[in-house]
């Protein structure tokens, strides 16, 4: 009979600050519905023994950074390995008389965008930021503006993000991409929308998505929300 040492499974891993993924030191990396919890190294590294089989809720917290829940699921005596990035609170600014270019168009959700862009979590590109792009590929814009994106494929191109909550490879991690409100459930082909047909852009890791765009669940890798112009 197996014992139950060997039933159980470990999570290992780092704890990393979004921005630029640095190792956070002393984090709390946490199973609280089986007790178990432990801390990370001076490198940000962790691992947590006796994870049994299921699905079940991690919790990370460290001082200064927002808080990070996520769920995972646990096979008998499965080491899971992942990395976990938490992003620091906006730090609030006294008021100042500067006004930021709104996003045009005649999309009626470009002004839920640019109060989301005033909160400042994201990553954000507005229609002045396309009209610049003119000739320039979709997928190429999206790269150069966002931190941490890249392209992979040599046919139909996909974007994928080395930086998401849980990366089984880090090469390889697809975003999700949400087009005016509305989850793809075909893989959009980004290469195929040309810029001057967006008025705006927002990307946002797991840790960052606002609660209306969950759509069942965070998707590990990140999130591109793009809004068209009508």
């Amino acid at each position: 009979m197996q014992s139950q040492a060997g039933a159980t499974g470990v999570l290992a891993g780092a704890v990393l600050a979004d921005s630029t993924e640095r190792p956070i030191a002393d984090a709390e990396v946490a199973l609280p519905a089986l007790r178990l919890r432990t801390r990370s190294d001076s490198m940000g590294v962790f691992t947590l023994r006796g994870v049994t089989a299921g699905r079940h809720v991690v919790v990370v917290r460290a001082i200064g950074y927002g808080d990070l829940s996520m769920p995972v699921l646990f096979r008998r005596g499965e080491t899971l390995t992942i990395d976990v990035l938490l992003t620091a609170p906006a730090q609030r600014l006294s008021p100042v008389d500067v006004v930021a270019p709104k996003a045009s168009g005649n999309n009626p959700r470009i002004a839920e965008f640019d109060e989301r862009r005033k909160i400042g979590f994201g990553e954000f590109l507005t229609q002045e930021d396309f009209a610049k792009a003119e000739g320039r590929n979709m997928l190429n814009v999206l790269t150069s503006r966002i931190p941490g994106v890249r392209i992979v494929g040599t046919g139909r191109r996909t974007l994928v993000s080395s930086r998401g909550v849980i990366s089984f490879s880090r090469s390889q991690c697809p975003i999700r991409v949400i087009f005016d409100g509305i989850p793809d459930a075909a893989p959009l082909d980004l290469d195929s929308i040309e810029p001057s047909t967006i008025a705006a852009a927002e990307y946002y890791t797991p840790a960052t998505l606002p609660a209306q765009f969950n759509f069942g669940g965070n998707s590990p890798c990140g999130t591109l929300l793009l809004w068209s112009r009508w």
